[in-house]
């Protein structure tokens, strides 16, 4: 059956992404109309000039950008990621995805994506966290504010209470000497009663306070494996698609193994010798060749003994002159001929014994496993000719050192080498989220973390996980933005489900659960003002309702609560004043 030829030209101008063919000097061979679209250049218009006078009056830091994709072009290093803006013909500006693939001969592979609409979801997501993180310095700088001016107004009680006591101390004298002194003490009592009546009690009970950051990212595979070529040879299958999602145990290629059922048969012969060679010495000493050595032994001695009467009998007849010296000289030759050849059989036999030894045998053992396991390894190599998915995940085209130079490697008929990286494997068992932290938050984030992931892309799934890394080197994307620090949340288990609704690269927010005490003890903000021997207090009403400053330490602080982590107990009734004090 003929095979259907692949138009590329068709296939790369029908693509959404821009697509450049740049030569050794960096001139445009190739553009795709999606190129022209995103560039705002026509492509026959482009053909031939530089890639960098594309950009020339569009882009400012272009001659920097164009030297960094000139030396990686001449180092044959690929360049991925880099967003650069570029003002589109609306006015607004529009910002480029922009890869650089080194190719043979000096050339490289350009691929344009429009970001626009991602890096505005990125944009808008920053101004949201730069917002939240103002209003938390404003809130923090009001804080401070008020503490400072309840330190203020503590003093000015102090001072006022000083004058009251002594007004009091006065007309205590005064009343002590003309009334009795039970009815200035009902007076003061009825006093303090309506102070702590002046304000609202609340009762001090163990709930939940929990504390969280809201962050953004994209959605990544939790790892990527790395399929590898088992053997050297040529592919006869191909049953994937980058970027399909397979189930594990599917069948990926399938690798033409007839050199390996060759070498698998003389395998398979060497292993039987072996094993033949093998049973022969275990039993060596009834071995046919040990028996037969013997036999031969029996019957020389047999022979040798009736020479030998013969001989005795020759010589008492030759004394008598009954038989001529020439046979009794001949009967002493047989006997000496007999005599050597039962001397050379013993040896033979003692040579077919040692021949069954116990190093020979543990040689002839050793054989035999070598040979077993040669054919053991032909016979998993066999099996691995079928790649198959090892986990459910989405076929990707290796990247990095891993990349092959040949750009369709996989493809029916190709040859591969031993070891050779055939095709990437994201796992989709499990995900990750990469995202960027301010300084501000990075100091709260730890590994182990959890984290609520959602994402508008998925409005119906709630995915739990947890912080993988947190990196320990900043990244400072220019010399105007803040620094910021790369974050790894990996997702737990996901189900057959989840995994059929997420896809790589989806964009997703994060809520990241900082702090948690599910028995705080926390008062209003209200109830906490400055101690007069520095730190915070609150103000303690007992059951009589008498009124009582207590010192406490201060937690995490909310919106409108305080937690409380010294200082009180469950069921102590805090006042909260009905208004707060005026400067």
């Amino acid at each position: 059956m003929a095979e259907a030829k692949l138009d590329y030209q068709k296939l790369v101008s029908g693509l959404p992404q821009g697509i450049l063919g740049l030569g050794p000097q960096g001139e445009v061979r190739q553009m795709n109309a999606a190129a022209g679209r995103i560039l705002g250049i026509a492509p026959d218009q482009a053909s031939g000039r530089i890639f960098s006078e594309l950009f020339a009056d569009r882009l400012e830091q272009g001659e920097e950008l164009f030297k960094t994709i000139a030396s990686a072009q001449s180092k044959g290093t690929a360049i991925s990621g880099l967003v650069i803006p570029l003002p589109g013909s609306d006015g607004e500006q529009n910002h480029v995805a922009l890869t650089v693939s080194p190719l043979a001969g000096g050339e490289s592979a350009v691929v344009l994506a429009d970001v626009s609409r991602q890096e505005q979801m990125r944009r808008h997501h920053q101004k949201k966290h730069d917002q939240a993180t103002s209003w938390a310095l404003r809130l923090e700088q009001e804080k401070t504010r008020l503490e400072q001016m309840l330190k203020k107004h503590t003093r000015l009680r102090l001072l006022a209470a000083l004058v009251i006591i002594l007004v009091f101390a006065g007309a205590g004298f005064y009343v002590w000497t003309r009334t009795n002194l039970v009815s200035y003490v009902e007076h003061e009592v009825h006093g303090t009663t309506k102070a702590a009546a002046a304000g609202a009690t609340v009762t001090v009970q163990p709930c939940l306070l929990n504390s969280s950051i809201t962050l953004s990212g994209s959605i990544q595979p939790y790892e990527t494996i790395n399929l590898l070529s088992p053997f050297a040879g040529r592919i006869l299958e191909r049953h994937f698609d980058y970027g399909q999602k397979v189930n594990q145990g599917d069948l990926l290629l399938k690798l033409d193994i007839s050199e390996l059922e060759l070498k698998l048969r003389d395998a398979e012969v060497a292993a039987i010798k072996a094993q033949d060679d093998y049973n022969k010495l275990k039993d060596w000493k009834h071995s046919p060749t040990v028996l037969q050595a013997q036999r031969a032994l029996n019957k020389a001695e047999n022979d040798l003994d009736v020479t030998q009467q013969k001989l005795k009998e020759s010589e008492m007849l030759y004394k008598r002159g009954i038989i001529p010296l020439d046979e009794f000289r001949s009967l002493k030759e047989q006997v000496l001929n007999q005599t050597i050849s039962l001397s050379t059989l013993k040896d033979q036999l003692r040579t077919a014994v040692e021949k069954g030894r116990r190093d020979n045998l543990r040689v002839a053992r050793l054989q035999k496993e070598n040979a077993d396991a040669k054919l053991a390894k032909i016979r998993r190599h066999i099996k691995k000719g079928r790649i198959v998915a090892p986990v459910v995940g989405v076929a990707i085209k290796p990247t990095g050192d891993h990349a092959s130079k040949k750009e369709n490697a996989t493809e029916v008929g190709y040859e591969v080498q031993k070891g050779q990286v055939l095709l990437a494997l994201g796992n989709l068992e499990r995900l990750s989220v990469l995202t960027h932290v301010g300084e501000l938050n990075v100091a709260k984030l730890n590994k182990g973390q959890k984290v609520v992931i959602t994402s508008y892309a998925f409005p119906d799934l709630v995915i739990n996980g947890h912080i993988d890394t947190v990196s320990s080197q900043a990244i400072q994307s220019g010399s105007d933005s803040p620094p910021s620090f790369l974050v790894k949340v990996t997702t737990d288990d996901l189900t057959p489900a989840q995994q059929a609704k997420l896809r790589l690269g989806m964009s997703a927010d994060l809520e990241v659960q900082v702090f948690v005490n599910p028995k705080a003890l926390v008062v209003p903000i209200a109830a906490v003002h400055p101690c007069a021997k520095g730190g915070h207090a609150v103000t303690v009403v007992d059951e009589s309702g008498a009124c009582k400053d207590v010192g406490v330490k201060t937690g995490v602080t909310t919106m409108d609560k305080v937690e409380i982590t010294k200082g009180l107990k469950p069921g102590d009734k805090v006042l909260v004043p009905a208004a707060p004090q005026g400067g």
